[in-house]
Formats: structure tokens, sequence, C-alpha cells
């Protein structure tokens, strides 16, 4: 009987990424083109804006900028879909027993795909640039991996919350474009004119952005006792999310 049940979430944990996939470019004529379409676009207006002001500033600016965009939109994607996962799945929720961390989940790993359709672009213009170690890609999906555990925990909080306060979606999509401008993503701690208040390096998104950036070799160095405190914080914050959904998710359906 335990095999059967982990059988059957696991199976449905695939239906939901496969059906969330296919249904997010439905209809699209350029289907999954739009997983580079996205950042690609932000890529080229912001490298030709900024290309006078980085000239000099930093070697790789190209994959810098690149990198940066990429890893913000991953971010950013999955807070948003994370928050919005038992809203846009109630319909399922309202019929079907299940564990409903499994909507979570599955709307993080659409996340995750994304990024590593548009990861294995970057590894190419690396490889071929920069050059590139196999020490250095995984210390890339490590930083990444310690990302999806705290938008996991972020997750379990916004998902709840959200179902009796929508307003949190606004608030969410203000807050995510006001980090946008705070976070290393086109300008350059202690170089760019545009970083130079100390209150920035507390950003731990651009903290981690920019380890996932030495870890490509594209600017900084690595620093593995950072990154492992971080996913410290990252996975305690993820058990009280979990707690914290565990407890409110039986009566969370009378809200919808």
């Amino acid at each position: 009987m335990s095999r059967y049940l982990k059988r059957h979430r696991f199976d449905l944990l695939m239906q939901l990424i496969k059906t969330s996939f296919k249904m997010r470019y439905q209809n699209s004529v350029l289907g999954v083109l739009w997983v580079l379409i996205k950042p690609y676009s932000t890529f080229f207006v912001l490298y030709f804006v900024r290309l006078s002001a980085a000239h000099n500033v930093i070697e790789n600016y190209a994959l810098y900028l690149l990198t940066g965009i990429v890893i913000f939109n991953f971010f950013s994607e999955m807070v948003t879909q994370g928050q919005m996962g038992l809203l846009d799945r109630a319909n399922i929720i309202l019929k079907v027993n299940f564990p409903r961390q499994i909507v979570i989940v599955s709307v993080l790993i659409n996340s995750l795909i994304n990024l590593l359709i548009n990861f294995v672009f970057i590894l190419f213009i690396c490889v071929t640039t920069i050059g590139i170690n196999v020490w250095g890609i995984l210390y890339f999906l490590f930083v990444c991996f310690v990302l999806l555990i705290f938008s996991f925990g972020l997750s379990l909080f916004t998902s709840i919350i959200t179902v009796r306060f929508r307003d949190l979606k606004n608030i969410f999509d203000l807050v995510l474009f006001l980090l946008y401008w705070v976070t290393p993503i086109f300008f350059v701690f202690g170089v760019d004119q545009l970083a130079n208040s100390s209150y920035l390096l507390f950003n731990p998104i651009g903290v981690l952005m920019n380890q996932a950036r030495a870890g490509l070799q594209i600017y900084g160095t690595i620093d593995i006792p950072l990154v492992l405190a971080y996913l410290f914080a990252a996975l305690v914050f993820a058990l009280i999310g979990w707690v914290f959904f565990n407890s409110k998710i039986k009566k969370i359906a009378e809200f919808f």
C-alpha cells in the first residue's frame, strides 16, 4: 500500500508538471521558444542601453548580464507561480484528495525546467568563450538549488496566504519589480556607479546570483561557506513553511 501511494503521488506530480507546461504554451505559435525569447530580448535591450556605461567595468559583461537576467527570472517565476499554485489549481484541489504540497513542487519544477533550457545556452557560450569546468557547473547548479529551496519555503507561506488575501499577489509583483532594480543584474557591486550603496550587499538574491556567476568563472570568487550558510537558512525557512502549510491547508478550500 505504501509503495502504491508513493507511486500514485509521483504519477500525479508528473501529470501536474506536464499539464502546467502544456497549458502555459497552449495555442502559442512559438511555444517553448518563449522560454528563451523573454530573457534574451531583455538581455539585448539592457546590453545595448548599458554598453557604454559598462565599458571596461567587467570583462565578461555580456555573460554577466545574461546570467543575471536568467537567474532573476528563475527566482521571480518560482515566487509568482508558487504563490498562485493553489488558486490556479483550485478545481483539482476541490475534487481530488492528494498531498497539496505536490502542487507547489510541480510549479517549482516547471520553473527549474525553464532554467535548465536557458542554462544550456549559457553553458555553450561559456565553453566557447571563457571556458568552464565540471565543478563550476555543479557549483552553479548548487546555488540554483539553494534558491529553489528558499522559493519552496516562501511558496508554502504565500500560496496559503494569497488564497485568503488576494492583494498579496499585487504586493509581491511590486516587491519583485523593486527587487529587480536593487539586484546586481546589470550593475556591478562596488564598481558601477549605480551600485555604490553598501546596503545592496545585503540582498541575498544578489549574493547568490554573483556566486552562480563565480561558478561559471564570469565574475567574483567562489565562497562555499557563504552558500552553505544560505542553504542552512533556506532549509530552516522551508521547514517552518512546511509546518505552516500543513496547519492551514485543511481549511483552505472554504476560501476558494
